[in-house]
């Protein structure tokens, strides 16, 4: 979730001088992250601003087109008449809709950047399954290198469900399980794996991912965010 308050930037009485210099420093905070090849959180955070204002957006121009008729100058008695509380919501209106569509032209491209990053790194990430004989995908594990500190990490999974927009919604929970550095790997990783499901877990007939990638980036930001991704698509296959 965002860090930014977007109700408040976007609230009738904002110092709208200032709100542009707040979401400008956190908008290129994204972009600085982006091009040092870390995404998350910074990722979602852009995203989740983005549909935010969408939806302030499309949320006030059915008020704006309402209230333009409201502001026309009527003919009464030989005179004209301008209701002053609706022409001044109106120009309130136009403040925030200015703002917004500001705001939506300097994030998205920033978006935009992130969205080729992460479909470019998990593009070139490899998901294989250690035995496909597994019964219940829900919970297993998974190996995933840390090509920064060369180690090996295998994972524990444990798919939750949730509802949000009352839309069942599935994410993963992942544990830390063992590290074994590349250097004191006698064997590969598929090995080191069947190993580790045969004499090191509870679990019964569980589940085993490899995950692959040749990248030094951010691990906690990129790879790691990714790889769960990933898996979770695959589980959902």
């Amino acid at each position: 979730m965002t860090t930014l308050d977007v109700k408040k930037l976007t609230s009738s009485n904002s110092d709208w001088e200032m709100n542009q210099y707040t979401l400008l420093s956190k908008v290129k905070e994204w972009e600085s992250n982006f091009r040092k090849n870390r995404l998350y959180p910074h990722l979602n955070e852009s995203i989740e601003l983005n549909n935010k204002l969408e939806e302030i957006l499309q949320e006030n121009l059915e008020s704006k087109w309402w209230l333009e008729k409201e502001t026309r100058p009527r003919r009464v008695n030989n005179g004209y008449v301008v209701y002053e509380k609706a022409k001044q919501v109106s120009n309130q209106l136009n403040q925030l809709l200015t703002f917004v569509a500001w705001a939506l032209k300097l994030n998205r491209p920033v978006m935009q950047e992130g969205l080729i990053l992460r479909d470019f790194t998990e593009n070139n990430m490899k998901i294989s399954e250690l035995d496909n004989d597994a019964n219940y995908k829900g919970k297993g594990y998974f190996s995933l290198i840390d090509n920064k500190k060369l180690v090996v990490n295998i994972y524990l999974y444990d798919m939750k469900w949730d509802w949000q927009d009352n839309e069942p919604v599935q994410s993963l929970k992942i544990n830390l399980m063992r590290s074994t550095p590349l250097l004191l790997l006698d064997k590969g990783v598929e090995e080191l794996m069947a190993d580790f499901v045969n004499y090191s877990q509870p679990l019964y007939r569980p589940v085993a991912y490899m995950i692959s990638n040749e990248f030094d980036f951010s691990y906690d930001e990129t790879i790691l965010p990714l790889a769960g991704e990933l898996l979770l698509k695959e589980i959902m296959s």
